[in-house]
């Protein structure tokens, strides 16, 4: 497991200056770790690349660890949803994970980046207090694509559930285990089995 060198809670954005600076960030390490994966990403790099100084990059991601967690989640948060509400929650779910897992395996360097620093992040800070956990929007977003504006606790339990497994997929497709195709339909097929229950209760 990869050991994150520091421990220091990374900061928060608070200005609309932070934010295009954050932004700017984001996007220099996603065309980076698309170019040269993880190890061939230095953070003097990406400060260079992104117009700002090293120390404001440390501000907000005390490792590289951090900086691609940070990337995954605002990729995820970015991903559109469905364009039109669905009928069938299951369906909504599966058709934004197939966009968003199609995407994301389009850049199969970055995408191997995201998942091993997402894994060591949470190994290093597991609690549920830390902002990264906190930010982390998978399960949010299956959710909402799936139309379900009042989530029980057990619909979150399921999406928590079918988050882990997407994650287990992704991490096998980006070590050259599974297909970009095998992974889809793995993925098809884990809704269809894990969120079964929101065709009736939904």
């Amino acid at each position: 497991m990869p050991r994150i060198p520091e421990s220091r809670t990374p900061g928060r954005v608070s200005t609309a200056r932070q934010l295009e600076r954050q932004r700017a960030i984001l996007r220099a390490a996603a065309r980076l770790g698309a170019e040269h994966g993880l190890d061939g990403v230095q953070m003097s790099e990406v400060a260079q690349t992104a117009g700002v100084a090293l120390g404001t990059l440390y501000r907000y991601y005390p490792s590289k660890h951090h900086l691609f967690a940070g990337v995954l989640d605002r990729a995820i948060r970015e991903m559109p949803s469905p364009a039109h509400v669905p009928a069938d929650p299951v369906a909504g779910a599966t058709e934004f994970l197939g966009t968003a897992i199609g995407e994301l395996l389009r850049h199969p360097r970055l995408a191997r980046a995201m998942l091993v620093s997402m894994n060591a992040v949470r190994a290093e800070d597991p609690a549920p207090a830390s902002p990264l956990a906190q930010d982390y929007a998978m399960p949010d977003r299956v959710l909402t694509a799936a139309a379900i504006p009042h989530p029980t606790p057990e619909d979150h339990r399921l999406a928590r559930l079918l988050e882990q497994c997407v994650f287990g997929i992704l991490t096998w497709t980006t070590a050259g285990r599974l297909t970009t195709d095998q992974a889809l339909s793995d993925i098809h097929r884990a809704c269809e089995l894990l969120l079964a229950p929101w065709r009736s209760a939904h």
